[in-house]
Order: C-alpha cells, then sequence, then structure tokens
C-alpha cells in the first residue's frame, strides 16, 4: 500500500502498515508505523499532527491525486513518537468514524431510510453518496444515538419489510449504504473473487460449537403454568434436547421473542482464512471459498490487510450467514 499524509509520500518511509474493518467496527481503520528521526539528516522530517488527512492507495497509483486508485481516505486520530526508537506510529479511521461518535436526537414519522440518511450526513458533516433504495418509510425516536446508530436502525427497521440487509461504507470521502452481503468480482470478467487452496490461499480454520445451543423452548404464563412447547426437532434429533424457559409478557410478542431465542442460540459456525491481497476484499461483502475444510459463499466479518517487507497478505473472518448488526429502534410509546 501507498500511503500519503496530506500529500507528501511516506511509502518509502514505512516499516508497518495494517488496512482493516469489520462489521462490528464502524470506521475502517489504517494503522502505519514509519521511520522518523531528526538526527539523521538523510531521512526526511514529515510535519504533521491530529486532524491531518491520510490517503491510501493501491500499488497502482501515480500519485496523491490519483483517486481511481484511492483505497483509503480519513484522519489521525492517534500519533506515538519514539526517539529512542526513531520511529512514528499512527492510527487513522476513515470519515465513518464521524458518525460513529457524533450524537444527535431526532424523531422520524414515515421517513425513508435513504432519506434519514441524508439528513444525518448533512447534519453532522459527512458527504452524502449513495443510499440503498428501500421505499419503506419507517417511525421511531433517536435519543442521544450516534449517526451510525441512527442511519443502522432505521434501515434494520426497513429491513424487516425488504427482507435485505444493509450497511453504511465510506466510499472515498462520501458515505454511501450498501446492500450487505454482495458477490465481490471483478469489474472486468464480472467473474465472483474465489478464495482457493491450491492457489491464493496459505491457511484456513473451521470452527463449530453446540456449547450454547437451545432447541426447545418450554412456555409458561405467569403462573408458571404451561401454555406451549416449542422446539427444533431436526435439532433435537441430531444433538440431543437443551430447553429454556419463557415466560409471556402482555406487552411483548411471545413468538418473535421464542424466534429470537433460538436464532441467538443455534449451532455456532464460523472461519477464518489467509490469503494472498486483494484490495476489493473488504467486510460486509461476500467471497467464494474453495478449501478441502469448508467451501461455498462466506460472508466477510472482519478483514484485516497486512503490508511487510512488500507483501500483501489477508486474514479473513468469515460468517456462514449474512448478518445485518441490530440497531433496534426506539418507538414512541401510544398514550
Amino acid at each position: 500500500m501507498k500511503v500519503f499524509i496530506s500529500k507528501t509520500d511516506i511509502s518509502h518511509l514505512l516499516t508497518r502498515c495494517t488496512w482493516s474493518g469489520s462489521r462490528l467496527q464502524v470506521a475502517r481503520r489504517l494503522e502505519f508505523e514509519f521511520v522518523q528521526d531528526d538526527r539523521d539528516p538523510n531521512i526526511p522530517v514529515i510535519e504533521f499532527e491530529c486532524g491531518h488527512t491520510v490517503r491510501g492507495y493501491n500499488d497502482k497509483a501515480k500519485g496523491s491525486d490519483d483517486t481511481d486508485n484511492m483505497v483509503f481516505i480519513g484522519n489521525i486520530y492517534k500519533v506515538e513518537r519514539s526517539r529512542k526508537n526513531g520511529r512514528v506510529s499512527v492510527v487513522a479511521y476513515d470519515h465513518l468514524h464521524v458518525l460513529g461518535v457524533s450524537k444527535t436526537t431526532r424523531k422520524f414519522t414515515n421517513v425513508k431510510p435513504e432519506d434519514i440518511a441524508g439528513q444525518i450526513c448533512q447534519e453532522l458533516g459527512v458527504k452524502a453518496g449513495t443510499f440503498a433504495k428501500t421505499d419503506t418509510p419507517v417511525s421511531f425516536i433517536a435519543n442521544a444515538k450516534t449517526g451510525y446508530q441512527i442511519i443502522q436502525s432505521a434501515y434494520f427497521e426497513a429491513g424487516k419489510t425488504t427482507k435485505k440487509k444493509y450497511h453504511p461504507i465510506m466510499n472515498g470521502d462520501k458515505l454511501d449504504v450498501i446492500e450487505k452481503g454482495e458477490l465481490i468480482k471483478d469489474k472486468d470478467t464480472n467473474e465472483n473473487y474465489t478464495a482457493d487452496s491450491s492457489s491464493n490461499m496459505l491457511d484456513s480454520v473451521y470452527r463449530e460449537s453446540i456449547e450454547k445451543l437451545i432447541n426447545q423452548i418450554l412456555v409458561v404464563d405467569d403462573k408458571g403454568n404451561t401454555v406451549s412447547i416449542q422446539k427444533d426437532d431436526e435439532s433435537i434429533k441430531k444433538y440431543s434436547m437443551f430447553q429454556d424457559i419463557y415466560k409471556t409478557d402482555p406487552n411483548k410478542d411471545t413468538q418473535t421473542e421464542i424466534k429470537d431465542i433460538l436464532e441467538k442460540h443455534k449451532i455456532e459456525r464460523g472461519g477464518s482464512i489467509i490469503v494472498l491481497g486483494d484490495y476489493r476484499v473488504k467486510s460486509s461483502y461476500s467471497i467464494i471459498v474453495k478449501d478441502s475444510l469448508f467451501k461455498g459463499q462466506f460472508w466477510i466479518k472482519t478483514d484485516t490487510h497486512s503490508f511487510i517487507d512488500g507483501k500483501h497478505e489477508m486474514r479473513l473472518e468469515l460468517e456462514f450467514e449474512n448478518v445485518m448488526n441490530e440497531e433496534k429502534a426506539e418507538k414512541e410509546k401510544s398514550k
């Protein structure tokens, strides 16, 4: 990766560089270390401080104005200088970090999520890009919530109707909201990106656990009387029966609550792979995996790109289903 602080190229001074993102992390992060020693006249002194702009480019970039090959733009949030080691460590986040920490209070009545996203960007000073169309008005109260929480809440509510999942990302310096989980494809050939153990994959790990499994719910009323039993027969037959109890609540929908319990306590599957680096591969998208341990379509939970000694490698945490971050909206209480 080529790294610029403002318009100064420091790529030749880098000793370490990591570019990462996660479904659970609001903003993408660029962390790097470079040589800086004012006692050595052969090493240039780079003047910068927190708040300065950082840009990251792929290997095809020709300069700081090559926006077509820019993969990261953000601001410096942390700097650590060591005179003894002659090193400077920097942590930068893209502009989604602003929406991750800046809060506001708003009330929305029959407003589409794509319109809500535009309003929040305007209020909190983030450039608006392209927002996934839902055509589904939503209503909720955002009481001292971050911009990210508000946008995610709006799309989460709309997703109940559209049956789709959404995720905000930065496209350059503009905010986009995409339909989460789309396969990464080559722009020229339209072929799916594939992590293949016979070509570009260096290592893989597969995990499976039923330690938290619940596959039967005993539903009781407020006096402890059995109302019903709801179970997953296929799971019980395969793994044995693991039961929990749900006490009915007049203010909650029983079926929704039971479904939520079973969903949160199902079999856990996950995996991780290490593959040769590709700038297109980022969290919130999906890829094809061909491996003896597991194969098929998988969703990227976390991506960590490492650039060391001219080598670009990626560690990808994979999910076996397309999961959207839940930001439940607060509804106005009926009088």
